[in-house]
């Protein structure tokens, strides 16, 4: 397609999105993610385990992206699809699942 734009990842070479999914990535709720660690606090014993939130999402878009190619869905099933994988983290809070425990505790 001649309107998507290409970003490359250590990991998955080219990751290709859409203006629309671009115009995601651009907001602070989606840049937030850039400050939040994928793997809480294993970076502190594993100095290479750096990855953020972020990332790992840009990464399971793309793997989202061909898995839809790969099972022939309709192009607004293939959007959905790709949607839900970039936007899968953005409700994530600080030190990934740990920290679930302790917003439960406080919200009921």
């Amino acid at each position: 397609m001649s309107s998507e734009l290409e970003i490359r990842d250590p990991i998955h070479g080219f990751i290709f999105r859409e203006p629309t999914e671009q115009g995601i990535i651009d907001t602070a709720i989606f840049q937030r993610l850039r400050r939040l660690r994928q793997l809480a606090l294993a970076y502190l014993v594993y100095p290479g385990a750096v990855h953020t939130r972020f990332e790992h999402s840009l990464g399971a878009f793309h793997v989202a992206c061909r898995v839809a190619k790969q099972l022939n869905l309709s192009a607004e099933e293939a959007r959905l699809v790709r949607l839900a994988a970039l936007l899968h983290d953005v409700g994530h809070g600080l030190f990934s699942h740990v920290s679930e425990s302790v917003l439960e505790k406080h919200t009921d």
